[in-house]
């Protein structure tokens, strides 16, 4: 609980303020204010992309105003210049809508809900004065034409169904705001400048309008900074969680998701310390600190044991957290992943120049060789496209550039408890793939292993019909120990 109040102080009660001459009779004027400590110019972008559904959210209680959907924890970069007129729903779905009736960029937006005739029968006014040098007075008034009545109750019921409520919701969003804007501007942006992570976003959004399916946007914050989550497929299945591979973003499982998600609650989760919706803050310093971030994310995520996919880096990653928390894992799904053999030499040569001189001819190059063609379809174009923009402009924490895939021990890989699949593309790059899983069958006790024919590192964009099915058959499967499990729950 944030120790501050949303009380406004007699005066700004009886202030008079922009929006209010638009119902001169008003049932009621309800005015709450927060101070914050950051420059208007800090909150402002947290307001204009306000409003349920495809927006923002309220910043309140999700629950309740935007669908059971996470308000955004970060900046929206399609959504910062509204203008008069500009629609912000009110619920996802609904028709009762609020549209901005006036705007002064970094001091005021006035919203306002409609009456049918065309009458103002709600207004909502958002105002910013800096108070003192980087701290800003948000005030915020609702007022009620005389023609309003909350849900048809009678006037009486009304003003006090809406002190209440009100009272409830605006405290939330008030601190909901100042939380956000005090948290996004502690740490110093990733990115080399705000410009450049705006476009990235911007970038990111276009390539997950790729998505098949639809999802949502969850935020879930812990020591490392704020991990952004895509989530899709029916809310009663199994949890299933995937991780992408090194600067790829969540964006690349667009081939995949739609089959993934038929059967299982997917957990698309963007890595922590690496360009994309996640939002470093204290570094990642090496593996076991990956496997403590992973588990916060889960426990934010409410889910308890799950099955894990990973690929490439991603794949190494889910490996190391099978061999550090087995508990918390149904079932590893391995996808061409780091840590079974040493890379070669020409992976890292071409990793290299692609990190050093981070051009569109050398991230283009190093792709190419893993297999990707920026001609084989829009996806990929804008997966390499983010790609080139994350290299670019992206500032990895020189802690967390140092953790990179370490080859497992025997130990570790013959002490594996939780069943595994490993798939690989039979003209493997980055180490050798008949090696590999000859190394894998030999020493994992419960392992499922195969090469996927005609394919290198692409495998789950150019041969995702096979990954696709292959995982799918995995995780159906039911193991004789779980069985056993079945039957003593049912009798």
């Amino acid at each position: 609980m944030w120790p501050r109040s949303v009380r406004a102080t007699p005066a700004e009660r009886t202030l008079v303020l922009p929006g209010d001459e638009r119902i001169p009779q008003a049932i009621d004027t309800l005015t709450h204010g927060v101070t914050i400590r950051r420059a208007p110019r800090d909150v402002w972008p947290w307001l204009v992309q306000m409003g349920a559904g495809s927006r923002a959210g309220w910043y309140s209680y999700d629950r309740l105003d935007n669908g059971r959907q996470a308000s955004a924890m970060r900046i929206m970069p399609e959504l910062q210049h509204p203008t008069v007129g500009t629609i912000f729903p009110a619920l996802p779905g609904v028709t009762d809508v609020f549209v901005l009736l006036a705007i002064e960029p970094e001091r005021l937006l006035v919203l306002g809900m409609l009456s049918p005739k065309g009458t103002t029968e709600v207004t909502w006014t958002f105002l910013l004065d800096e108070v003192a040098p980087g701290t800003t007075r948000l005030l915020v008034r609702a007022r009620g034409g005389p023609g309003y009545r909350f849900q048809g109750l009678p006037l009486l019921l009304t003003r006090v169904v809406v002190r209440v409520v009100h009272l409830i919701m605006q405290r939330k969003q008030l601190l909901g705001i100042a939380r956000r804007t005090e948290m996004a501007m502690s740490h110093a942006s990733a990115f080399t400048t705000p410009e450049r992570e705006a476009a990235f976003l911007v970038a990111y959004d276009a390539a997950m309008k790729l998505w098949p399916v639809p999802y949502e946007e969850i935020e879930i914050s812990s020591r490392f900074g704020t991990t952004h989550v895509f989530v899709s497929g029916p809310k009663d299945a199994p949890p299933l969680v995937l991780l992408h591979g090194y600067w790829a973003t969540s964006a690349m499982w667009s081939a995949n998701i739609g089959d993934f998600s038929k059967d299982h609650r997917v957990y698309a989760i963007d890595v922590m310390g690496q360009p994309s919706g996640s939002v470093p803050a204290e570094p990642i310093r090496d593996a076991a600190d990956y496997a403590t971030w992973l588990t916060a994310t889960l426990d934010g995520l409410h889910l308890e044991r799950v099955s894990l996919v990973g690929m490439s880096f991603g794949g190494w990653l889910a490996l190391r957290y099978a061999v550090a928390a087995p508990e918390r894992l149904q079932k590893l799904v391995l996808l061409s992943p780091g840590g079974l053999l040493p890379m070669v030499r020409q992976f890292s040569l071409r990793g290299m120049l692609m990190v050093f001189v981070p051009t569109r001819v050398t991230v283009n190059s190093f792709m190419r060789w893993l297999g990707f063609d920026n001609h084989r379809g829009l996806a990929e174009r804008r997966l390499l496209e983010l790609m080139y923009l994350g290299s670019r402009h992206f500032r990895v924490p020189v802690e967390t550039s140092r953790v990179m895939p370490t080859v497992f021990s025997d130990d570790e890989l013959s002490g594996m408890r939780v069943p595994t699949l490993l798939l690989i593309g039979d003209h493997e790059v980055i180490s050798d793939p008949v090696q590999a899983l000859a190394r894998a069958r030999r020493l994992m006790p419960d392992l499922e292993g195969e090469l996927i024919p005609r394919c290198r590192h692409d495998m789950c964009v150019s041969q995702y019909q096979i990954v696709d099915a292959r995982v799918l058959e995995f995780l159906k499967k039911t193991r004789t120990g779980d069985r056993a499990a079945i039957t003593e729950r049912c009798a």
